[in-house]
């Protein structure tokens, strides 16, 4: 199964779309103004998950104590061999449902945790090339898998995410954490931007790489799936290149009409002054 999570607006607000087979399924929306308050206060702003017709699912609570005390001793996994980061409560009808947060268990183990109805499924994160990989498990079975493309236009970030349709309905929690996700690491807030684009490639080392599997989504979802994956990042690249192209060009018509102004000023000095 293949669900998409498309950021919709970045201006004055970070709105994400959650939509399967072209049917819109969930929205959801993170903290947009970019604030810096002692002891991380600014995080105390909820992310919200709601329906498509507005009705909230669930929001978060940050957990400012449990951050205060986790965060406030640097390099501390060094001596406990654990250390959480980013903890967020997740809100629902009954009120505490799960939470996200990061471990760090080593200098180069790190994992994204999803905890909801008992259970904790785990995200691994790797950069490869043009792409950002999240590899989740149950235990030791990989049961999804969410790709980023790295070519970004407008600051909108695009995430799709091929999950077993046994753990269908864990849909809605694996994409509000995408959402947590892109908050935590791909977060523009406080930016303003039109005809923007990044290009990037990256790639990162931890003790989980060998956690993603460059074939699952083959060898779950069948070669046509994997293609046509490959196609639309493929088109996303495209399209920032042309993106790209364009910037360039209307930087240079910039810097030639800059030019021009100044040769006609000059040129009018110069008959000022009768030489």
């Amino acid at each position: 199964m293949l669900v998409t999570i498309q950021q919709v607006k970045a201006n004055a607000e970070n709105l994400f779309e959650v939509s399967w087979d072209g049917q819109l399924l969930f929205q959801a929306k993170a903290p947009w103004m970019n604030l810096s308050l002692p002891f991380n206060a600014e995080n105390l702003r909820e992310l919200t998950f709601s329906n498509p017709t507005g009705e909230t699912i669930y929001t978060t609570r940050y957990k400012f104590i449990d951050n205060l005390v986790e965060e406030s001793i640097p390099y501390k996994y060094l001596l406990t061999k654990e250390q959480r980061f980013g903890q967020y409560e997740i809100v629902g009808k009954n009120d505490g449902e799960g939470s996200f947060y990061i471990m760090q268990n080593g200098m180069f183990d790190i994992k994204f945790c999803i905890e909801n109805s008992g259970k904790v499924y785990l995200g691994y994160s790797l950069d490869k090339g043009r792409n950002n990989y999240v590899s989740i498990y149950d235990g030791d079975r990989q049961i999804a898998q969410i790709t980023k493309p790295l070519t970004v236009v407008d600051n909108l970030d695009v995430y799709f995410l091929h999950i077993k349709d046994e753990y269908a309905s864990i849909i809605p929690i694996l994409s509000f954490f995408t959402v947590y996700y892109d908050y935590r690491k791909y977060n523009n807030s406080g930016q303003l931007t039109k005809n923007s684009v990044k290009i990037s490639k990256s790639y990162t080392y931890d003790n989980n790489n060998g956690k993603y599997n460059p074939n699952w989504i083959a060898e779950e979802f069948g070669q046509q799936a994997f293609d046509e994956l490959n196609q639309t990042l493929g088109k996303i690249i495209e399209q920032g290149s042309a993106q790209a192209g364009k910037i360039v060009k209307l930087v240079g018509l910039f810097f030639l009409i800059l030019l021009l102004l100044a040769i006609v000023l000059f040129a009018v000095i110069l008959s000022a002054v009768g030489l």
